[in-house]
């Protein structure tokens, strides 16, 4: 029996001891920065800090000091001290001793700390990139070798805050095959290129969002404190995909790292910004003096990438934004990478190729931050015109090696007079300065070049580095296109077309198979559906017409403005013209962000169409898209059934994929049915694929359906 109770008491002895060290070592807590594998920034001060019990004794000693360094913990709290850092270097340790407790921190680097932030694009890993796929095998190679085991990555995990918060989630990690496929393909190309020139371990932080716009990393108060942003107060420009509100990433994301101390920052983030770039240049430089201020950095540098070509919604937004970040230079000690000449497929807005964005950064950062000052690290720079005679001199900046033009049939350089029309101009390099002119420019007073939302780089300087698109205007640009919207008179049975625009103070003025001028006709009074024609419109404000035109095929189509009923819901997010969409004799190009499409998330297109009227059919067609970077796939089997008194139907055909590959290109798929026949109700049902298949990037997630025009003929 005694040895009974000595076993008993032997194990409640240990049980307690182990319960003494889980409470005193939940009495400790560390931020997730302060970790093993962490890289620290060398041969400077930073912050070692964390939470403990009120009045307890914190020691940190660090193996490459000879003495500890303390720390009393608030009433609050929390505890913070200072320490310093050596040259590059590594592995170190650190042991962080309590009051009857101690954590030990292992494998630290010294070296340099940079913060990566930003919306999709910074966002994107190299997993959700195609993973290794798309670049030289020697990439993974090298890191599969341990090349770029002192380059060490953390991801902040996605949080938003009303307020500013201490934590944040995340975990350092070496860099190895596994652990770069999840990280931002951006900021890893930067730090192991950074990492390689210099010869120190470099420590990538990323913070980002997808879709998410410039101010909702920007502290709300410092947008309340500067009356030009006004605009960021009242409209929220979010989604149920990523917030919105001013502030709640600056608060959730970047707030946890201020105790952080790093080298710099990293900023590729534009796009979700293109239809507000009047205030674009003014809140990034709040957002990045903020930033400098909060992190009591003065000036460190901030890098930041100009968004890509890309196929916008509405004329020359995207070239107004980079027009923004280009003035963002006049902000000290900022650099940007233009990507102009990179950007592959301008449909998509992740552009594949983030190896040379990384080292574009990089190129800033070793030439300015680090004075490696034989890297070049920008393209040429437009710095000035003046008017000599019928041509425009333009003078450019880092110019190194000359200028130099890649294409001469199509050179994206534009010249115009004072109607504002402006017309391909012919080009003449001489050094650093570019001639240009036109026949039909006598008195030019204006150039741009690549000032469109899709234009690609051709303009290099000796290094091989593009030119930033510029103007040398500050005309009034047009943004908004005409939009054309179709209304169903119940009154007549008849659908007619009528020409909007967004822009204020405008005329619209349309043209049937030609693009139009001020001699055709304006839009007055609507315009018949059921022409087959190609329908032209432009903008016209002030006297000065749009530099695009909108158009639209116009096609008969028996159904025009029929009843439709539909059996499972579309997207409010492309609602198309709603229940007119798909029977309203518009046949839609392939940008499905053009407002003609209607799209179906996870859901199938199931609709019963009313004729009216028993009505001799021939032929039903149907149209639908294939997008699979923005998730649209083909559906996998399309039915007809085809009624004459709405009760009994006849299945007329069934079309299916022939397989589940994947169609790399953009594709309207055109799918027809033979019918002869008297009907009058019609049942069309798509099947959509449900989910993105297995070798799709968004494996898993729901799949989009796309349908456009159902053709009666």
């Amino acid at each position: 029996m005694n040895r009974i109770n000595s076993i008993l008491m032997t194990s409640l002895l240990l049980l307690a001891g182990i319960i003494v060290q889980y409470q005193a070592m939940a009495g400790i807590k560390l931020p997730a920065l302060i970790g093993n594998n962490m890289v620290l920034q060398q041969n400077t001060t930073i912050n070692v800090w964390g939470w403990a019990d009120a009045g307890e004794k914190i020691t940190i000693l660090a193996s490459w000091q000879s003495t500890p360094e303390t720390a009393i913990t608030t009433t609050g709290g929390d505890w913070k001290t200072t320490i310093k850092t050596p040259v590059a270097g590594g592995p170190y340790k650190m042991v962080i001793t309590g009051r009857d407790y101690s954590i030990t921190l292992e494998n630290i680097q010294i070296g340099e700390v940079w913060v990566c932030s930003g919306q999709s694009n910074m966002e994107f890993t190299m997993r959700g990139l195609g993973c290794w796929a798309n670049y030289k095998t020697e990439y993974r190679n090298e890191i599969s070798e341990g090349k770029y085991a002192d380059v060490r990555l953390f991801t902040v995990q996605k949080d938003t805050s009303a307020v500013p918060l201490s934590k944040c989630n995340g975990n350092w990690q070496v860099a190895d095959t596994n652990s770069v496929k999840e990280f931002s393909a951006t900021a890893w190309f930067f730090g192991s290129y950074l990492s390689r020139k210099l010869g120190v371990p470099v420590g990538l932080i990323s913070a980002a969002w997808g879709g998410t716009p410039a101010e909702v990393w920007t502290p709300v108060e410092s947008i309340k404190a500067e009356p030009d942003l006004g605009f960021y107060l009242s409209h929220w420009n979010g989604s149920e995909w990523w917030p919105g509100t001013p502030g709640v990433l600056y608060n959730a994301m970047i707030h946890p790292l201020l105790n952080y101390t790093i080298k710099g920052a990293l900023w590729y983030q534009g796009e979700s910004n293109v239809s507000d770039s009047k205030f674009y240049t003014a809140l990034m430089n709040t957002l990045i003096t903020s930033w400098r201020k909060a992190w009591n950095a003065d000036e460190f540098p901030f890098y930041y990438v100009q968004i890509a070509p890309f196929a916008e919604s509405k004329p020359v937004i995207g070239a107004l934004l980079r027009e923004a970040q280009f003035k963002c230079l006049m902000i000290p000690n900022t650099g940007m990478a233009v990507t102009m000449d990179i950007a592959g497929d301008v449909t998509d807005i992740h552009p594949k190729n983030k190896a040379d964005v990384g080292k574009r950064l990089a190129f800033w950062a070793l030439n300015k931050t680090y004075n490696k000052t034989e890297v070049s690290f920008s393209g040429p720079v437009y710095s000035n015109m003046k008017t000599s005679g019928k041509t425009i001199v333009l003078d450019f900046n880092l110019a190194d090696g000359g200028l130099k033009i890649t294409k001469t049939a199509n050179n994206n350089f534009k010249i115009a007079g004072a109607d504002h029309i402006f017309y391909p101009a012919t080009v003449i390099i001489r050094g650093s300065t570019l001639i240009v002119s036109s026949t039909k420019v006598k008195y030019p007073q204006a150039v741009r070049y690549a000032f469109t939302n899709t234009s690609e780089a051709i303009l290099f300087n000796g290094a091989g580095l593009p030119a930033s698109s510029f103007r040398t205007d500050d005309w009034d640009i047009i943004t908004e296109n005409a939009i054309l919207k179709p209304v169903f008179d119940p009154a007549t049975k008849k659908l007619n077309y009528y020409l909007t625009s967004k822009a204020r103070e405008s005329d619209i003025y349309y043209d049937f198979n030609k693009l139009p001028g001020k001699k055709s006709k304006k839009f007055l009074l609507p315009i018949p559906a059921g022409k087959h024609a190609t329908l032209y419109a432009t903008v016209f404000c002030n006297g000065y017409m749009a530099e695009s035109s909108s158009s639209w095929k116009l096609i008969p189509n028996n159904a025009i403005g029929a009843e439709i009923t539909y059996l499972q819901p579309y997207s409010t997010h492309y609602a198309a013209a709603g229940k007119l969409a798909l029977l309203d004799g518009i046949l839609s190009d392939a940008d499905f962000k053009n407002g003609s499409w209607q799209g179906f998330e996870g859901d199938d297109l199931d609709v019963v169409i009313d004729l009216g009227k028993n009505t001799q059919v021939k032929t039903i067609r149907a149209n639908f898209l294939s997008d699979n970077k923005s998730w649209i796939f083909l559906p996998g089997q399309v039915t007809v059934q085809v009624s004459e008194d709405g009760i009994t139907y006849k299945k007329s055909a069934e079309w299916k994929v022939k397989d589940d590959n994947e169609i790399k290109e953009v594709v309207i798929q055109s799918v027809n049915f033979l019918i002869n026949g008297n009907v009058r109700f019609i049942k069309l049902k798509a099947l959509n694929r449900g989910i993105c298949p297995a070798w799709h990037p968004g494996t898993g997630n729901k799949a989009w359906l796309f349908a456009d025009e159902i053709i009666v003929e």
